[in-house]
């Protein structure tokens, strides 16, 4: 974390108190919901990304997810927080947009962490052009704007099989987009390893073997309600937002999540269980947030792009599930580079 010198690690925001204030979920899009805040409570975040940061839809997007479990763990911290994102986009595409927003007239910054999604990259020429568009633009506009603000690197996942070198890759991609962000004069950048998490639950063999598979709401990759809340935990703890919370984010997790949520077809992500529900499965013995979403035009349809999926009830993942999500978000937390450099006295 960034360094004070009078011995204490601290984030910009906590220099001072934290005004109350209500969280409000907008919706900007069809899928893309926005969070707002009454008032001017701090900190202020503001996320840029595609459709792993604005699902999933139930907990608000992962923002969303953010400010709620923070809002549990550290006594009522309230979050502002603030979405630029694009399905299927990715840094270079959302560039212009993020510019437009960030210098609206008239309006003074009012972030003091910008949380900006990158993938591993597989492709060279992905990866070289996130690179310079990390360093050639995204961080002189933050500097330009807010000189004393951090940036998290939100690493998102691959498929449900990665590949045996998985981790390096991703290790590998994290440091040159962190890399990038130092040269340009960014002194405060922190890494949210999610891709690394997924692959901590992956390989736990000690942990109830439903868990991972929950983790996909469709066949297209995208998160589930359980991945919302495992990526809400890596940032929580890269950005030491828990406080004194650490011993029971496991109930807090659990607490957060719906009775049900959409998960993938069987096979993408593990072997189909006997008796396994399908996501509009219609009967009498279905959760009501079950039955409200079949109907729900957003979730699944058309066909033709979300195909029609399983749904995991919460009761299905075992006891105390949520520990297993916390441990995994800590072991990925634990690979944090190192790289904070400069830092916020209070």
């Amino acid at each position: 974390l960034p360094y004070s010198p009078h011995g204490v690690f601290k984030m910009p925001w906590q220099r001072g108190s934290l005004p109350d204030a209500n969280i409000i979920v907008e919706q900007k899009g069809e899928a893309d919901p926005g969070i707002t805040i009454e008032g001017t409570a701090r900190p202020g975040l503001l996320f840029v990304g595609n459709s792993h940061t604005y699902q999933p839809k139930e907990l608000g997007g992962v923002p969303g997810a953010l400010a709620r479990l923070a809002a549990a763990a550290s006594a009522g911290t309230q979050l502002q927080v603030d979405t630029v994102t694009q399905g299927g986009a990715d840094l270079v595409d959302l560039w212009e947009e993020f510019e437009t927003f960030v210098r609206k007239d008239g309006v003074p910054c009012r972030w003091d962490t910008f949380v900006l999604q990158v993938g591993r990259s597989a492709d060279a020429n992905a990866q070289f052009a996130t690179e310079q568009v990390l360093q050639h633009r995204y961080a002189p506009l933050i500097l330009a704007v807010a000189p004393r603000a951090s940036v998290v690197l939100y690493q998102t996942w691959s498929g449900p099989r990665p590949e045996a070198d998985e981790a390096t890759l991703l290790s590998e991609s994290l440091a040159l987009y962190s890399k990038a962000l130092h040269c340009a004069g960014v002194q405060s950048v922190f890494e949210a390893r999610v891709g690394h998490a997924f692959l901590a639950l992956q390989t736990d063999a000690t942990i109830d073997k439903h868990i991972y598979p929950a983790l996909w709401k469709d066949d297209m990759g995208h998160g589930s309600a359980l991945a919302g809340a495992l990526a809400a935990t890596v940032m929580l703890l890269s950005l030491g937002l828990e406080g004194q919370a650490s011993a029971r984010l496991g109930r807090i997790l659990e607490s957060m999540l719906p009775s049900a949520w959409r998960t993938a077809s069987p096979g993408f992500a593990g072997t189909g269980g006997f008796g396994q529900k399908g996501w509009r499965d219609e009967s009498k013995g279905a959760p009501a947030e079950v039955m409200n979403l079949v109907g729900d035009p957003d979730e699944d349809l058309p066909l033709s792009k979300y195909p029609p999926g399983m749904r995991t009830e919460r009761r299905d993942l075992g006891l105390a599930f949520g520990d297993a999500l916390v441990a995994a978000a800590k072991a990925a937390t634990a690979l944090q580079s190192g790289t904070h450099t400069g830092g916020y006295s209070p």
